[in-house]
């Protein structure tokens, strides 16, 4: 393996890939900062950097080391260096793992690069846990509702006849962009874990709206815990209200976050999306490290899907498929966010809504990571999402694709 991983670095390098890569973030951060603009504000305009110069590095490398992957193994079989080497006595695995490696290696350390010249801009502002409320379960939620449903006697026959899945699904949907109205003198309460209550300079952010999406006053007061804000802004807008503890606040507290409307409007959010607790975490600069590490993570599983698809088919072909199985990765979540199912759609509609589903639910464990978002909103990457992710995509995954991708060779060399 160790002879297949040099030879597969050795041709990166000779090849300018790893020079190129380098030269490209190197000329990314010197140059794009000045070509982007943000909203004028600080907090826009580090957001706007991160996206467009490390992100914008981030998605280059992803489609430049998938690019290779998928030409890696077919350039060599239809040179018949793959036959040779593999009547070798050397297994097909360490054909596949010494490029892999020399791939992840050259990810390493273009990321290394761009987090180096990211950290070194300076001007970074501390990172984030985000806290959403503990709440039920949506499936649970849709399920105890769809029993009410049919157990309504006014339900209709259509709804009565649909098919359950169907029927839970919509039911999800809904309850995760449930609205709570809030109306004045009224308080709504939701339950935060205890750690969000007992962190310091803990901050709520909750986007507030009106029944018809009017700008008007609002005014109230936000709880947590020992922790109290006094709010006054116009709705339609994602306030960050700093909580500060009264001197004489006592024990006895619990850990929800509650809303008292004070002023004369009816107040709507939607609590699984709209309600968030912040506290601080750490330094830009750890947070930047670990989602460096998320990142190559990523990489790593592009690679050895790339490799796969190169074991397997022609380098153009390989090549087209991984770069049209990326984007309907990277578009499914959007569609089944933006495109609710519905009983009346018709058949076209439902079933490339199914497919957008089937490919959501198989890559979400492979497309849970956000680094670039992570770090452009100040959220802290936890170590937990880390570890499963580097567990899925840098470890189950490329050994199950590279075992498969193994086996495909030494088939086609017999």
């Amino acid at each position: 393996m160790a002879e297949s991983f040099l030879l597969a670095w050795r041709a990166l390098v000779r090849g300018h890939v790893l020079t190129a890569l380098l030269a490209l973030t190197a000329l990314a951060h010197l140059f794009l900062p000045a070509l982007v603009r943000s909203d004028g504000t600080a907090a826009g305009a580090r957001e706007v950097f991160l996206r467009a110069v490390p992100g914008g590095v981030y998605m280059v490398l992803c489609v430049a080391l998938l690019a290779c992957a998928c030409g890696l193994v077919a350039r060599a079989r239809e040179s018949h260096r793959l036959a040779l080497a593999a009547v070798r006595p050397v297994s097909a695995g360490a054909l596949l793992f010494g490029p892999f490696l020399a791939l992840v290696a050259v990810a390493a350390v273009v990321l290394a690069f761009n987090a180096g010249l990211t950290c070194a801009r300076g001007g970074w502002t501390d990172c984030r846990h985000v806290y959403a409320p503990v709440l039920e379960p949506p499936e649970t939620v849709a399920k105890q509702m769809l029993q009410d449903i049919l157990a309504d006697t006014n339900t209709p026959r259509e709804i009565r006849t649909a098919p359950r899945h169907r029927l839970l699904s919509i039911l999800t949907g809904r309850e995760i962009d449930r609205y709570e109205n809030i109306p004045p003198t009224c308080t709504a309460s939701w339950p935060f874990p205890d750690e969000a209550a007992a962190s310091e300079g803990a901050t709520a952010r909750i986007r507030f709206s009106t029944q018809f999406n009017m700008r008007s006053e609002l005014s109230g007061v936000v709880t947590l815990g020992p922790w109290s804000a006094v709010v006054s802004n116009n709705t339609q807008s994602v306030l960050e209200i700093p909580l500060v503890r009264p001197p004489d606040q006592g024990a006895g507290w619990d850990t929800k976050l509650s809303f008292h409307n004070t002023g004369k409007t009816t107040v709507m959010l939607r609590p699984r999306r709209d309600v968030e607790v912040l506290t601080p975490a750490d330094s830009f600069v750890m947070n930047t490290l670990r989602a460096t590490c998320e990142m190559l993570c990523v990489v790593a599983f592009l690679c050895a899907f790339g490799l796969f698809l190169s074991a397997s088919l022609s380098r153009p072909v390989a090549i087209f498929t991984a770069l049209v199985m990326l984007v309907v990765v990277e578009m499914a979540p959007a569609v089944v966010a933006q495109y609710p199912d519905t009983l009346d759609l018709p058949m076209s509609d439902r079933m490339g809504l199914w497919l957008s589903h089937a490919v959501a639910f198989a890559t979400s464990a492979l497309a849970e990571p956000q680094p670039i978002s992570d770090l452009a909103t100040g959220t802290c990457v936890e170590w937990s999402t880390l570890a499963r992710t580097a567990f899925v995509n840098a470890v189950v995954a490329p050994l199950v694709l590279l075992s498969l991708a193994a086996y495909i060779v030494r088939r086609r060399a017999s």
